[in-house]
């Protein structure tokens, strides 16, 4: 593994930017990741690594690629929520201006200055990047920018019994050369990247540690509009997610995070917290999104795994029901590692073991 160390700066002024990563969904990429980020990011920054709960050989590497380009290292042996792992990078921010990264996103040249000279030229309190998906890297669009309504303003004016969630990945699966894209207002972005200007959090109010699993990024996006922010989509800026996948498939040893952190019972909480706390009860968005909690686990473990059995593949009927056999097993494992674990608590005693 080449590791390669960010050139030394003697520069005088303080950086105006910290790169927080935490853990999205797995570990087999993350190296990878966050060699990236050293490769391709020219721009004076600070770095906070948020290891929550990796094999041991994916830690040392990280530690080692930590070390050798002057990041600071927070390694932690219980599993958190993105959204807890993302807090608690934050408290450690005393920058203006915080990049939260996911450790499954391979980054490109000018991916971080991009975003810092849109928020400074712009005002922007949340800046998103384009996000790409699959291989090659930086080629299909898998968000453009996002939308949560299909009029934003309307969605805060009308009662909310008659409010409706879009949930939209603006230009989704187009490739990146067919499109014209320019700088602009976004209603939503996904947190695989993006930036958060600092006093947004006092603003606005922190990231909803109550959303385990899902709509973490609507909900902060919905809160910084409501409250009189803006959020802009700068195409300049280029990254790429990389999702589960058959040129990146999850290793066994991502099997127990992965499970729980897109458990049903995870989904389910943070979809009744969101509903509640924007009023949505008549959005018929949630009854939709209840028929689809096994999805992740289903797509991620159990159709990769039938797949390598053989001897099911001339018949799709038995591949069907081995599948869904499958995701039910997963699906009752996943309920055990919740029984197991209390986010709240985790995320408690990580912030009271920080050093200083």
């Amino acid at each position: 593994m080449a590791v390669t160390k960010q050139a030394e700066t003697n520069e005088l002024t303080a950086p105006s930017v910290t790169v927080v990563v935490t853990p999205r969904e797995r570990f087999g990429v993350a190296v990878e990741s966050l060699q990236s980020v050293v490769d391709h990011t020219q721009e004076h920054h600070r770095h906070i690594y948020i290891d929550a709960g990796s094999p041991k050989p994916i830690a040392e590497k990280q530690r080692t690629i930590c070390i050798a380009n002057g990041f600071r290292y927070v390694s932690l042996e219980n599993f958190m929520t993105p959204t807890a792992a993302s807090y608690m990078g934050q408290r450690l921010v005393d920058t203006p201006f915080t990049v939260f990264l996911d450790n499954d996103v391979v980054v490109s040249d000018g991916w971080l200055g991009a975003l810092v000279t849109c928020a400074e030229e712009t005002g922007a309190d949340v800046v998103a990047p384009l996000t790409c998906q699959r291989l090659p890297l930086h080629h299909e669009i898998h968000q453009a920018g996002g939308e949560f309504a299909a009029d934003r303003q309307e969605f805060f004016e009308i009662s909310p019994d008659r409010r409706r969630i879009t949930d939209v990945h603006v230009l989704q699966g187009q490739k990146v050369d067919d499109v014209d894209l320019e700088r602009g207002e976004t209603q939503c972005c996904e947190f695989h990247c993006a930036l958060v200007r600092g006093d947004a959090f006092v603003r606005f109010g922190q990231l909803d540690e109550n959303l385990l699993a899902t709509k973490e990024h609507i909900d902060f996006c919905m809160t910084v509009w409501a409250g009189g922010g803006r959020v802009m989509f700068e195409p300049s800026s280029v990254v790429t997610y990389l999702f589960p996948s058959r040129e990146r498939p999850l290793n066994r040893e991502d099997w127990p995070f992965f499970m729980l952190r897109w458990s049903p019972a995870w989904q389910r909480a943070s979809l009744a917290h969101f509903q509640q706390k924007w009023s949505l009860y008549e959005d018929p968005y949630f009854a939709k999104r209840e028929g689809m909690l096994e999805w992740r686990l289903s797509e991620g473990i159990a159709k990769p795994l039938v797949k390598k059995l053989p001897f099911l593949s001339r018949s799709y009927r038995l591949k069907t029901a081995a599948v869904r056999l499958l995701t039910y097993v997963l699906h009752r494992w996943s309920d055990n590692l919740v029984a197991r674990h209390n986010p709240g608590l985790v995320m408690r005693q990580a912030i009271d073991g920080l050093p200083g």
